[in-house]
């Protein structure tokens, strides 16, 4: 049954009142094979892409979150594996990429489509041929949202950049890189591509300690000319514990943030900065920072290390940059346990023997917000603590809303059904307050904050699922 709920709170950050609207669509029953992506908001409706093997359903909800239409979509060829959906930042409609077989070779296809899902246009951009082994790929998507990169790796050893303008639905440029030494599965980092079309991929080269001083990143580019090059970025003498790196298009600059160690690769000592001119990439170098004592502390309890004062299970989640060529580091804290036990009675038993139960552990959020030269700004700590076991974390973690004026941290407070969803306020001089927003328990509601999409600068779409049910939720701020 559809439901419209409206919870008011009070927001400490200003002196209006803020309410959230919650539009829930009605149940939607999946296949165990089914797969789906939430494209957006386009014409005024929700669109739902339904994978089902063989058939690929495309559901559209009107304002109220009523399923207003449903179509199926009539793709090329067989054997289909859908790539990206990218809908338009004007609304005008979304692409479609996706891998087909057709007489025993792989192409790669674009479809567009308007927001009716009716084909407005179609082109086949690659033949493959034929695959020897089962390709990798990875779809990157520029900061507009009007570029594409895929990178395809059939050997490993080799990286087949292909690159798409959206909105003229051509190719850029489509060329084999083969860095020497290069393994992708262990090798590989991360990929950017630039509004502009050009791209980026970041090897990671001597990350150990008996190679300390030679560990670098191997930066390979590639612009829509068609010149591909490298350069090397030093990381002096500190080994890295995890990195993100973002391509900032105002400033024209690729960016990192991260975090290093010196001695215990399990603890992490501090975060580091790096701003890199394209135009003379061989000048940047990183920043260091290391963690303050109080944050430490703050994070680690009473468990810290006072001869080597460090933070372990970090990850770098994201990069939000700053107009000015700063940007904010946001780290989450998590670690994934496994449990033997031959006496449990929870242990799920197949025909391998018993698999181990995993825990998943989602804490605390930390916050570093760095001026454009790599010097700190501010930091902080949103706490929280989640913890669920043997469902991939899919309902931990958070969701990030940004508009110019906050951001905005949206989590379950517990992963079970009787739950409190609240969020973090952060503006830009590192002021948070944490607000609880409303109570799951009259919802029926289990709600995957990782796979949301912000579709306004006050509303997003939310997917809730359990046992291959699926609802939509439709969440808008209004100021009154």
């Amino acid at each position: 049954m559809r439901c419209l709920i409206l919870l008011a709170i009070l927001s400490f950050l200003c002196t209006s009142v803020r309410a959230q609207v919650l539009t829930v669509s009605d149940e939607l029953t999946m296949r165990s094979d089914t797969e789906y992506d939430l494209i957006g908001k386009l014409g005024g409706q929700v669109l739902l892409l339904q994978d089902r093997d063989t058939k690929h359903l495309l559901t559209a909800y009107d304002r109220n979150m009523r399923q207003s239409w449903e179509k199926e979509l009539e793709l090329r060829g067989r054997n289909i594996r859908m790539l990206a959906t990218v809908a338009s930042q004007d609304g005008s409609g979304f692409h479609l990429l996706y891998m087909f077989r057709k007489r025993g070779r792989n192409f790669l296809q674009l479809d567009e489509y308007n927001p009716a899902g009716n084909l407005r246009d179609s082109t086949t951009l690659v033949d493959f041929g034929v695959f020897i082994t089962a390709p990798e790929d990875d779809v990157i998507r520029s900061d507009d949202e009007t570029k594409l990169l895929v990178l395809v790796t059939e050997q490993q050893s080799k990286v087949r950049w292909i690159s798409i303008d959206l909105e003229t639905m051509a190719l850029l440029y489509d060329l084999e890189v083969t860095p020497e030494k290069f393994f992708f599965n262990d090798d590989f980092m991360q990929a950017e591509i630039t509004n502009d079309g050009d791209a980026y991929m970041v090897v990671e080269r001597d990350n150990f300690k008996s190679k300390r001083k030679e560990h670098k990143y191997e930066i390979f580019t590639v612009n829509t000319e068609r010149q591909s090059n490298s350069f090397d970025l030093s990381m002096g003498d500190s080994l890295t514990y995890d990195v993100y790196f973002r391509y900032d298009n105002k400033n024209d600059r690729l960016t990192a943030g991260g975090l290093y160690f010196i001695k215990d690769f399990n603890r992490a000592d501090g975060y580091f900065w790096i701003n890199i001119d394209p135009d003379n990439p061989t000048e940047a170098q990183p920043d260091f920072t290391p963690f303050p004592l109080s944050l430490i502390k703050n994070v680690e309890g009473k468990k810290y290390n006072k001869r080597n004062p460090g933070i372990d299970e970090l990850s770098v989640r994201d990069l939000v940059l700053r107009r000015d060529g700063g940007g904010l580091i946001i780290i989450e804290r998590n670690r994934q346990l496994e449990r033997r036990s031959n006496a449990s009675r929870t242990q799920v038993i197949n025909n391998y023997g018993i698999r181990p139960l995993v825990d998943n552990h989602y804490d605390e959020l930390i916050v570093f917000s760095i001026h454009p030269d790599g010097e700190a700004h501010w930091s902080n700590i949103l706490h929280k603590k989640q913890y669920s076991q043997d469902d991939n974390g899919v309902y931990s973690s958070y969701f990030l809303m940004e508009n110019p004026r906050s951001l905005r941290f949206l989590f379950n407070d517990e992963i079970r059904f009787e739950n409190t969803v609240s969020e973090y306020v952060v503006n830009s001089r590192g002021e948070f307050d944490r607000n609880s927003l409303f109570h799951t328990r009259d919802l029926d509601l289990r709600l995957r904050f990782r796979d949301g999409v912000q579709v306004a600068a006050n509303e997003m779409i939310l997917p809730s699922e359990h046992r291959n049910r699926l609802r939509l939720v439709k969440m808008t701020y209004e100021v009154k």
